[in-house]
C-alpha cells in the first residue's frame, strides 16, 4: 500500500539522538533490553482511525474557506492555510500547517518543520500516537500508517533537517490519486505532440 502513497521527499537527521558505541560500565545485573509489543503497536494503529480530522475540520466534511487563506490552487486540489494558526504541537514547532481540499472536501492536513530537532518531536509524536508504522521499503526516511479510514505519513529531508507529516481521509486520498494519474497521462501525451 505504500506504493500507492504519494510521498514528500525527505530525509533523517540521526546526529540527535546518537548514543555512544561502547560504555565503560556494565550493564546492570538484571537489566534487560526494551522489547517489541507488537499488540501494543496495532493498538496504536487503532487511534489513527479514531482522528476526525483537525483544527475544527471533520475529514471528508464540505470545506468552508472562512477563517482560511488559499496557499495554491491546483484544480481541484486546494491547499490553505488557517489564519492565526497554531504552529506548535506538543515539543515541535511547525513552519506551517497545511489543509488539503479536494473537490470542497477536507482531504488532510500536513505539518511541516524546518530543523531537525522539530522534525524528530513531530515523527516521535506520530509513533507515540500511531505506533511504529512501516518504513519505506528503500530504507529511506519515510514512514507511513494505514488504517482502516485514515492515513499518515513522515518524511525528513537528511540535508536540511526539514520535515513533513500528512494526516489523511483514505478514500478520498484514492481519487486524488486517481485524478493526479489521469492528469499526468494528459500531460505526457500534450508533451509527445509538442503541446505546452
Amino acid at each position: 500500500m505504500i506504493s500507492t502513497i504519494k510521498r514528500i521527499v525527505v530525509v533523517s537527521v540521526g546526529a540527535f539522538s546518537m548514543s555512544p558505541v561502547f560504555s565503560q560500565e556494565p550493564a546492570a545485573p538484571g537489566a534487560q533490553e526494551a522489547k517489541y509489543d507488537e499488540e501494543a503497536d496495532h493498538a496504536k494503529m487503532a487511534n489513527l482511525d479514531k482522528v476526525p480530522g483537525f483544527g475544527g475540520v471533520t475529514f471528508g466534511a464540505e470545506f468552508s474557506a472562512k477563517g482560511f487563506v488559499l496557499e495554491q490552487d491546483r484544480g481541484a486540489l486546494k491547499l490553505y492555510k488557517k489564519t492565526g494558526e497554531k504552529l506548535l504541537v506538543g515539543p515541535a514547532l511547525l513552519e506551517a500547517v497545511i489543509y488539503y481540499v479536494f473537490e470542497g472536501k477536507f482531504y488532510g492536513v500536513a505539518f511541516h518543520t524546518n530543523d531537525g530537532q522539530d522534525s524528530l518531536a513531530l515523527k516521535n509524536i506520530l509513533v507515540n500516537a500511531f505506533g511504529t508504522g512501516e518504513n519505506s521499503t528503500d530504507e529511506g526516511p519515510s514512514t507511513v500508517w494505514i488504517a482502516k479510514k485514515n492515513g499518515a505519513l513522515f518524511d525528513l529531508n537528511q540535508s536540511t533537517g526539514d520535515g513533513s507529516a500528512f494526516l489523511f481521509d483514505l478514500k478520498i486520498h484514492d481519487a486524488v490519486l486517481a485524478g493526479q494519474s489521469a492528469s499526468e497521462q494528459t500531460a505526457a501525451q500534450q508533451l509527445i505532440q509538442g503541446k505546452p
